[in-house]
């Protein structure tokens, strides 16, 4: 297709016939309708961006939340709720709030697994230097 545009740009109307006149002038027609539609979605997808930075900060917070549970960084996503929770409950708003409550609870589920897995792995640590140490 990008092939047939480019030769179509080239040929000179003089040498073409009436039929040739017609559909080269159906594909300028089609192209350029295809290159307003292609600016039209480009300006609604800019037009859209704003809409989604205004949405509020809750979102915002919940985002980073997810981010930091997704690298699994469960005491900083764990604070930051926290932080969020507070936020929302002094601007008034409940929904965020809650929200935020919610997710914060299974933030500190999944804090106190890294947590215990953690001391499980140095107590058998400990345990495997203490049997090196008494079978010497």
């Amino acid at each position: 297709m990008a092939r047939m545009n480019h030769i179509v740009e080239e040929i000179d109307d003089s040498l073409l016939d009436r039929k040739a006149k017609r559909r080269l002038a159906k594909t300028r027609a089609q192209q350029q309708l295809q290159q307003q539609q292609q600016q039209q979605q480009k300006q609604q997808q800019q037009a859209s961006k704003p809409k989604a930075e205004e949405s509020g900060p809750g979102d915002d917070i919940m985002s980073r939340v997810a981010l930091l549970c997704q690298e699994q960084d469960w005491r900083a996503a764990l604070s930051l709720c926290l932080q969020g929770i507070a936020q929302a409950e002094s601007e008034g708003r409940s929904d965020a709030a809650l929200g935020l409550r919610m997710a914060s609870q299974k933030i500190e589920c999944s804090l106190r697994r890294q947590m215990a897995a953690a001391f499980i792995v140095s107590a058998k640590k400990l345990l495997n230097k203490e049997y090196l140490l008494d079978v010497c």
